[in-house]
């Protein structure tokens, strides 16, 4: 099957303020601010799939739900609020839990996990679960699915792949070396409409996560927009090429994705609609 086209790298950078001067880019007042723009992919090579014998990919239809915010966002950001209706509405048991722990000031990714596992040991014995990770919150979504084997598919909106590997490019490595020397940074956070510091312990904690490294068997949807100026879809195409259980979608919309909201949903339903017995989770 063809791969998918690539798509010109976005072209701005943080939504935050950078230290020593470095400009700041303001937010869109109809999306929370993702994580920085990551590092641009090469164009040159064409990623293949990894060499490793592929696991066989298995298929259970999710039983409960979890919704994963991005950076700098909450539980009551557009997407979180359109995903909990629609599951909801569909009879399905859904959590969108706060990532920002044990405070914005002090998150950190492994938090964010340890939030997420909390969440996924509530659920009852026997329970299927789905998770849908909106930019950061798709980074965790996979690393989720990792530790916790009762996860069985995950949608990842704009994920925030790659961006530990290259001292978070937009702000350099001169701004990534005065975050850690001041021991904060100022980032725009939307819902409370400032600026508020991140402590530098977010940047030793977030370097011991690389996807990469991960080896899923259940299925993986992305969906990146072409027009993304924060997270560059060349990272989603990368992923995807990389792994046969994931199907990436590209679509004509921006990082916030909300044009296209009816139609991730929409796909999201087609990924997880019970399979007949024939399918015994085989691999495709």
């Amino acid at each position: 099957m063809q791969g998918p086209r690539q798509i010109p790298p976005g072209r701005r950078g943080f939504r935050i303020r950078p230290p020593d001067g470095l400009s700041r880019v303001r937010p869109q007042a109809s999306e929370a601010p993702p994580m920085p723009r990551a590092p641009r992919v090469s164009r040159m090579r064409t990623p293949s799939r990894s060499q490793e014998t592929p696991l066989p990919v298995r298929r259970e239809t999710p039983t409960h739900w979890i919704y994963l915010h991005g950076f700098g966002s909450d539980p009551m950001s557009p997407k979180a609020r359109f995903f909990s209706q629609q599951f909801r509405a569909a009879g399905l048991p859904v959590v969108v839990p706060d990532l920002n722990v044990p405070s914005f000031e002090k998150l950190t990714i492994t938090a964010c996990l340890a939030e997420v596992e909390r969440v996924i040991s509530g659920f009852p014995a026997g329970a299927k679960v789905g998770i849908v990770g909106s930019s950061l919150g798709g980074l965790i979504a996979l690393f989720a699915a990792d530790r916790c084997k009762n996860v069985s598919y995950v949608m990842l909106l704009a994920p925030a792949l790659g961006l530990f590997r290259v001292n978070f490019v937009g702000l350099g490595k001169p701004g990534v070396r005065a975050w850690e020397r001041d021991g904060f940074l100022e980032v725009f956070h939307s819902p409370s409409n400032r600026n508020r510091r991140l402590s530098a312990d977010f940047v030793a904690d977030a370097r011991q996560y690389d996807e990469r490294n991960l080896r899923l068997s259940i299925p993986v949807t992305i969906v990146h927009g072409q027009r993304d100026d924060i997270v560059d879809p060349h990272l989603s195409i990368t992923y995807a090429r990389a792994h046969h259980n994931v199907k990436l979608h590209l679509v004509d919309d921006d990082h916030s994705l909300l044009a296209s909201i009816t139609q991730i949903w929409e796909w999201l339903r087609m990924d997880t609609r019970p399979r007949p017995n024939r399918d015994n989770g085989s691999a495709d």
